[in-house]
């Protein structure tokens, strides 16, 4: 039983420690942001964000980072139409990186809109997912393919 209390004392120990890493290393919560305008009044939004890693300490020599890339394509009045995104685990050690792993998920909230597919592959340091959603008004419907590539330099930036 003693052994049981330790272990989960030395897990919340652990656990508020690296919180306290995280609010003291000043990085930003605000994912970075780009927008990209498109026709007939469509835009693309793409943020990159932080995928919490829970098991941070690590042995080995390099570093590894997981961060997701997300695109929602929206309307001029800024409803979002339909998303998708790429996730990558990466390691980097300054000198030189790479994708270890990547997956990608996507969805479309709107009604006249619909996945028709999503893929995603790994090459050296970056991953790309390309999405096909189409749209479909009455009749008529309209397909559009989209790609999102995210990658990470040698010294852990991911873009």
């Amino acid at each position: 039983m003693k052994k049981i209390v330790s272990l989960l004392l030395l897990i919340l120990t652990v656990t508020l420690f690296e919180t306290d890493i995280i609010k003291a290393s000043g990085s930003s919560i605000e994912p970075s942001r780009e927008i990209i305008y498109l026709e007939g009044g469509y835009y693309l939004e793409t943020s990159i964000e932080d995928v919490p890693v829970y098991n941070t300490i690590s042995p080995q020599s390099t570093n590894t980072i997981t961060k997701t890339k997300t695109a929602k394509y929206k309307n001029k009045s800024g409803t979002v139409l339909w998303t998708f995104s790429i996730t990558g685990t990466f390691s980097y050690d300054g000198t030189t990186s790479q994708c270890n792993v990547c997956f990608h998920s996507a969805s479309a909230p709107a009604k006249t809109w619909r996945i028709k597919s999503v893929s995603s592959y790994k090459s050296g340091n970056s991953a790309t997912a390309t999405a096909i959603a189409t749209h479909s008004n009455g009749s008529q419907s309209q397909d559009i393919v989209k790609h999102l590539t995210i990658q990470c330099s040698s010294t852990g930036v991911v873009s």
